[in-house]
């Protein structure tokens, strides 16, 4: 697996707005790429969103990238401040609860 994860700041006050269109909007185009996972969206303080993708392969996931980038500028951009703070990497543990 690999896994994507960036953290965003955003305008005071936007995040409950924020996340309801990555619910609504985003979430259905994730689950329609090859690959997909999982995806998470986290509280990191105020005004900052952490998200977490989730795919089979490190090509998967940077495919989703595209169509991420496109979907923040179309949707969200008027919320976000500055470049968000990317990790990646290969999952090396994953326990799930099966």
């Amino acid at each position: 697996m690999f896994t994507i994860i960036r953290k965003f700041r955003l305008t005071r006050g936007s995040a409950v707005e924020v996340s309801r269109r990555v619910r609504e909007g985003f979430v259905p185009l994730l689950q329609e790429l090859p690959g997909f996972r999982g995806y998470y969206l986290l509280e990191g303080g105020p005004d900052v969103l952490i998200s977490v993708r989730v795919f089979d392969s490190a090509d998967e996931a940077l495919a989703s990238n595209e169509i991420a980038a496109t979907w923040m500028r179309e949707n969200v951009l008027e919320f976000v401040k500055g470049m968000p703070e990317v990790m990646a990497g290969n999952v090396l543990v994953a326990a799930p609860n099966e």
